[in-house]
């Protein structure tokens, strides 16, 4: 067992201490009344108006001592660490649950964290970022990630996990596959014939058969995706863009907020997998296959070994204190008895 203090600098109060130090040097003892006869055979001396005396009462200046030292001890804030204690703190942790599916229960996963929080977003990335700030303003416990899923293929993947910092598990725990039958609207932007079209369409995926109505258009003008490309290859730049929404581009959720800008690649492909990567709609979760056990252990990491437990403060100043009501006790029982 050893002790530590949480609070190490209290202990420059120590120096108090030279108070009941100071405080015996220059008390001063009570004059006795004595009867005598006669002052004429007494020789006339000067008298000191300091006199630095040797200490006395050496039992009461050592209690008083006691005192200031079990004082700045116990605002020092002391834990004992025992073997129990450090298993007990070995076993905290902060817990962040991410829901692919925000219909998932996250309650037995809570219940044995110390701290715990739950997040969902359309994108598992974005609902793993979210977590890596929530844990970073947790008190330094182990730390875990889990994500909560079936795991349809590409669910997750490691690019997910880059914004997790060494040290933090990551542990994926698949769930029961939701229901069979599931419904989404979906967007898209197409350019068909002059026209830009917002194009909304009603996704119906069965076990057998995927079903996809559209439910409605929308004009759109001026076009909210523009290319900046150089004024040689501009007519380039602008035929690859209309190649690309004639096939049709695939909206987030939201729509397009406010115009995006695309700096021209160079070519047809790439300037549709740029606005792809900066529109399209999650579709975590929509495919039909699943990811495999060993896929899972790939992007899975446990939390560090050598992670240091946070020692806290276990209530064990109030030892001290009790010290202290203790000392004072004594230290007027011991005043008495020397009056």
């Amino acid at each position: 067992m050893s002790l530590v203090f949480l609070q190490p600098w209290v202990w420059l109060l120590a120096a108090g201490v030279a108070v009941p130090v100071a405080v015996h040097f220059l008390a001063r003892d009570r004059s006795r009344q004595v009867t005598f006869p006669t002052l004429r055979f007494l020789e006339t001396t000067r008298l000191s108006a300091v006199r630095w005396r040797a200490l006395q009462d050496w039992p009461l200046l050592a209690i008083r001592m006691a005192v200031v030292l079990a004082a700045v001890a116990a605002l020092a804030s002391p834990v004992f660490v025992t073997p129990g204690r450090q298993a007990a703190w070995r076993n905290q942790v902060a817990r962040a649950v991410v829901l692919q599916d925000r219909a998932t229960a996250a309650d037995d996963e809570l219940r044995s964290a110390t701290a715990g929080a739950v997040f969902a977003r359309d994108r598992v990335r974005d609902a793993v970022f979210d977590a890596v700030r929530w844990l970073d303003e947790q008190r330094p416990i182990q730390r875990e990630i889990v994500v909560l899923s079936p795991f349809r293929r590409g669910a997750i993947a490691p690019a997910d996990l880059l914004e997790v910092p060494p040290g933090v598990g990551v542990r994926l725990v698949r769930t029961a596959l939701p229901a069979a039958v599931r419904e989404r609207e979906m967007a898209r932007l197409q350019l068909r014939g002059d026209e830009l079209v917002r194009v909304t369409e009603q996704v119906r995926v069965e076990p057998a058969a995927t079903d996809v109505r559209e439910v409605g258009t929308v004009a759109v003008s001026p076009s909210p995706i523009l290319v900046d490309a150089p004024p040689a290859e501009r007519a380039r730049a602008d035929a690859a863009l209309r190649a690309v929404l004639r096939r049709g581009v695939r909206l987030p959720p939201a729509g397009l907020l406010q115009p995006l800008t695309i700096v021209w690649p160079g070519e047809v492909g790439a300037l549709a997998a740029e606005i792809d990567a900066r529109l399209a709609a999650p579709l975590d979760g929509w495919e039909p296959e699943l990811m495999s056990d060993a896929e899972l252990a790939a992007v899975s990491r446990p939390v560090a070994p050598d992670a240091e437990p946070a020692v806290e403060d276990m209530g064990d100043r109030r030892i001290f204190w009790v010290l202290v009501l203790f000392l004072l006790g004594l230290e007027g029982l011991v005043r008495k008895g020397g009056a």
